[in-house]
């Protein structure tokens, strides 16, 4: 029965035009990256790709976060699409754990989109392939993903609660915009689920490259904060969900 409601939740996309958002946040983050700001003399490709995983993590991987959760969810708010749903002989909690599959895996796709803008803009400036610094890119890229799991349950949790696509979007719209300066706070920002996406794709690429030039003073501490963070939002989430009477 479950895979039946993840099928009907994939079949919702193809009326969304979602693969236009998957590619947008890259895409900006790839327009930034053809004006660049600063320099490293050990290679163009770790100032290019600093460049970029700053801008996309920063503001677009959140942002992207929270409308797929909004996303997936406005379909049902539509004309009392969550009651429709619910009377259907399914278990409410295959409908919340298949919305927050399709959230995370458009969060994969867009990652791996990321990924190859970063190539794709470094070729067209003329750098060296070669040289391209894919492994260090490449612990970004997945521990961006895995910092965003609280982060899409958190946001499915609101979505869910929300009657509109509008409300939760300019929420996370608010909450996205100071997470660069709360990542900057040792102590806040490990706690903030919208600066996660910064602290891990910085520190994955810092590590990467053997270093340790990123946001985190303790990776220890910051893992499990979000594996905590992560089992309360989505058990949060579901609770919520199940006791939830729609209108």
């Amino acid at each position: 029965m479950f895979f039946n409601v993840l099928e009907v939740e994939w079949n919702k996309l193809k009326h969304m035009k979602v693969w236009i958002i998957v590619i947008a946040g890259p895409l900006l983050a790839s327009v930034i990256g053809f004006f660049p700001y600063f320099t490293i003399d050990a290679s163009e490709w770790i100032a290019l790709a600093t460049q970029m995983i700053l801008a996309h993590s920063a503001l677009f991987l959140p942002l992207l976060t929270g409308i797929y959760a909004a996303l997936i969810c406005s379909y049902e708010h539509q004309h009392g699409g969550w009651k429709q749903l619910l009377a259907l002989p399914v278990e409410r909690y295959h409908v919340y754990i298949a919305k927050f599959v399709v959230i995370i895996t458009l969060l994969l796709l867009t990652q791996i989109v990321f990924f190859f803008s970063v190539w794709l803009v470094g070729v067209a400036r003329g750098y060296s392939i070669s040289s391209f610094t894919y492994m260090p890119l490449l612990v970004s890229v997945l521990a961006g993903f895995l910092s965003c799991l609280p982060l899409a349950a958190l946001q499915l949790w609101l979505a869910t609660r929300f009657t509109s696509f509008a409300a939760p979007s300019v929420m996370n719209v608010m909450l996205t915009v100071p997470a660069i300066l709360i990542a900057n706070s040792e102590v806040l920002g490990p706690l903030y689920p919208w600066a996660h996406p910064l602290l891990s794709m910085t520190q994955g690429f810092s590590m990467g490259l053997g270093g340790d030039a990123g946001f985190l003073a303790s990776n220890t501490a910051f893992v499990v904060t979000l594996i905590l963070s992560f089992l309360l939002f989505s058990v949060g989430g579901v609770i919520s969900f199940q006791r939830k009477q729609w209108t």
